[in-house]
């Protein structure tokens, strides 16, 4: 009876060994040499090495230049008669192992291995991507930050030219006219009033355009834009070609706004950083999108372009992509040094609802 236990114990040992999917190896330790005695199907499989090239063998005979700690758990398992468990990189074959030693006679050990390389692999993709939603944040925060501090500049600058230009044209203006009534007037002093009022309407309506551009809403975008790079490019010595096609449906307003004002930072970069002397504006209407491609042949950006926080371009570059990101739209650059740049910003036709996230926007374009 004892016999036959013993065989049912054996057989089902042999059968868990041979069908387990975990790596089992059987030592035998003599004279401070491992060797090997057993390995089952799984072993082979996911070391790599045939059962005939390692029973009998040693195991630095089989394992010459693997790491010291699966020798050593081997050892320590016989000196302990206890469990030694280790978990580590093992470079022999591009795999993270977990094994767990134990005694099953005085000298002879039994290593069971867990194949975690998916697993480690995993926890560290989840941590780079952790890493990359704090650099995220904190880019954001920078973002944040710059914004208000430029909002704060646009109020400061905008305030000042009130002051400066049309603040005091018109302290002038009255003083003349105040002289005027007092005393009569030559045709020459009235023609001098009315160029003073001349000047501070074209003043005014400066910085209206740099507020808020009529011609967004009175005629559409693509008036506004050109209207835009004549303003913008023209003073400054930087040529410029624009092409809008026929866009038969204009697009929401907010997405007009929302490409206008990325499309003048764009040109405001370019003057600032590019040393460009031409630049090329396109409008391109697509099933249920538009695109506004800016290209100039200035310095150009380092290749691949990368949304980092940098003095060029991360208050424009980056935040045009955050600004395009949530509603479904995409900036794409395309740039090498000495040969210019191409930004492309895709923008849905239509502002999605509020909670509503937009799909992501093919880059290519119809005219």
């Amino acid at each position: 009876m004892k016999r036959q236990e013993k065989g049912l114990d054996e057989l089902s040992y042999r059968i868990f060994f041979e069908r387990t999917f975990d790596p089992i190896s059987l030592y035998e330790v003599e004279a401070g040499k491992v060797r090997f005695i057993d390995v089952n199907p799984a072993y082979e499989e996911i070391m790599g090495i045939p059962k005939e090239d390692i029973v009998g063998r040693t195991f630095l005979e089989v394992w010459p230049d693997v790491e010291p700690c699966w020798h050593d758990i081997i050892m320590k398992c016989l000196e302990t008669k206890g469990s030694v468990h280790c978990e580590s990189y093992c470079a022999s074959i591009g795999k993270y192992l977990e094994a767990i030693a134990f005694p099953i006679l005085p000298d002879r050990v039994s290593v069971i291995f867990l194949d975690r390389t998916r697993w480690k692999k995993s926890d560290e993709k989840l941590r780079e991507k952790q890493k990359e939603l704090l650099d995220y944040r904190e880019e954001l925060r920078e973002l944040a930050a710059q914004l208000t501090l430029s909002e704060e500049k646009t109020r400061r600058s905008i305030a000042g030219q009130i002051h400066d230009s049309i603040g005091h044209s018109l302290v002038t203006l009255l003083h003349k006219l105040q002289s005027l009534r007092e005393r009569g007037c030559s045709k020459e002093e009235l023609d001098n009033a009315i160029e003073s009022v001349e000047t501070v309407i074209a003043q005014s309506r400066e910085l209206i355009f740099q507020v808020s551009p009529p011609t967004l809403y009175d005629i559409g975008l693509n008036p506004a834009l050109e209207s835009l790079a004549e303003h913008l490019l023209i003073p400054r010595g930087i040529q410029y070609d624009f092409q809008g096609g026929n866009l038969v449906h204009q697009a929401d307003d907010r997405i007009c706004v929302l490409l206008y004002q990325m499309t003048r930072e764009l040109l405001i970069n370019v003057i600032k950083h590019a040393r460009a002397s031409h630049v090329s504006i396109r409008v391109h209407r697509g099933p249920g999108k538009i695109q506004v491609v800016v290209e100039d042949d200035g310095v150009g950006f380092p290749s691949p372009f990368t949304f980092k926080w940098g003095k060029l371009d991360g208050f424009g570059l980056f935040s045009i992509r955050e600004r395009l990101h949530p509603i479904g739209g995409s900036i794409q650059i395309i740039s090498e040094p000495g040969k210019g740049a191409t930004v492309a910003m895709t923008a849905p036709l239509n502002m999605p609802s509020h909670g509503e996230r937009g799909e992501p926007l093919d880059t290519a374009h119809n005219s």
